[in-house]
C-alpha cells in the first residue's frame, strides 16, 4: 500500500526560502516574512550572523480573506477559444489529430 507523506509547514517554508535565494534575493529582505500554513503561523528571522531562522507565531486569531476567483468559462482545452457554451467548447477541437 502506497502512503503519501504529508509536508510539513516548516518544509515549505524551508523550499520556499531556498527557492528565493537560488533567485538572488538575500536574507534581509527575506527578514520578517510570514507565513500562515493552517492554523500555523511562521515567521522568517535572521540572527546575528545573517543565518535565517524560522520561528513560531502563536497569534490569538488567524483570519485571511481571499478574493473569489472568478469561474472559468466554457473553454476549449486544446485552442482555448472561449465559448457560450459547454458543448460547443467540447466540439471545437474534437476531430482534430
Amino acid at each position: 500500500m502506497l502512503t503519501k507523506q504529508r509536508t510539513t509547514a516548516t518544509e515549505l517554508v524551508t523550499k520556499w526560502i531556498d527557492q528565493q535565494q537560488e533567485k538572488g534575493r538575500t536574507a534581509g529582505e527575506l527578514h520578517q516574512t510570514m507565513f500562515v500554513y493552517g492554523d500555523d503561523v511562521m515567521q522568517v528571522e535572521v540572527d546575528e550572523n545573517n543565518k535565517l531562522h524560522i520561528t513560531d507565531r502563536t497569534p490569538h486569531q488567524v483570519v485571511v480573506f481571499r478574493k473569489a476567483e472568478p469561474e472559468p468559462g466554457h473553454i476549449c482545452r486544446c485552442c482555448s477559444m472561449e465559448y457560450d457554451h459547454e458543448k460547443d467548447a467540447l466540439h471545437c477541437c474534437a476531430y482534430i489529430d
